[in-house]
């Protein structure tokens, strides 16, 4: 089974709008072909994939905000059985994703650590893990980013911290 990603268009990306599929589930796929168009906040982009097979399940629906590195969509590799993507789709994933409140779309495990106790400061002396868009989001609204929670990957803050 092969995991299609968002891939960072751009420098200053951290989501976009799932616009349109130019796929469906049972087409064959080659690397370079546009199977997605995303809107980011500069412009509509078409999307390529990387790698080849079938595709055997789109997971993101058109009108949907989609960070960057989430799985829009299952492909089976070449020779791959659909019977085995089944099996391997039964066991849950370890970040499975939820929609929140704004209709964009997030781990549910961060899902779970907003509700779960702080992270841990960084030791003195290291940096302290801040997204470049939840610091402007903080410096916009007057927030104080050292006083934020981080509910990110090994406790960074984000802009939904914010």
């Amino acid at each position: 089974m092969i995991d299609f990603k968002l891939p960072s268009l751009g420098a200053d990306m951290d989501e976009g709008k799932l616009l349109e599929w130019k796929i469906k589930p049972g087409d064959a796929v080659k690397k370079g072909q546009v199977v997605a168009v995303v809107d980011t906040s500069k412009a509509a982009v078409d999307v390529e994939i990387w790698q080849e097979g079938r595709v055997a399940e789109l997971l993101v629906e058109p009108g949907a905000k989609v960070p960057v590195g989430m799985v829009m969509a299952t492909l089976l590799a070449p020779g791959e059985q659909p019977g085995a993507a089944r099996l391997a789709a039964a066991v849950p994933p370890a970040a499975a994703w939820v929609p929140t409140v704004s209709g964009a779309v997030r781990p549910a495990a961060a899902t779970a650590a907003a509700a779960a106790p702080p992270a841990e400061r960084p030791a003195e002396g290291q940096r302290r893990m801040v997204s470049p868009a939840a610091r402007k989001h903080a410096q916009e609204r007057g927030v104080d980013i050292e006083t934020v929670t981080g509910t990110g990957p090994h406790g960074a803050v984000t802009v939904d911290d914010v």
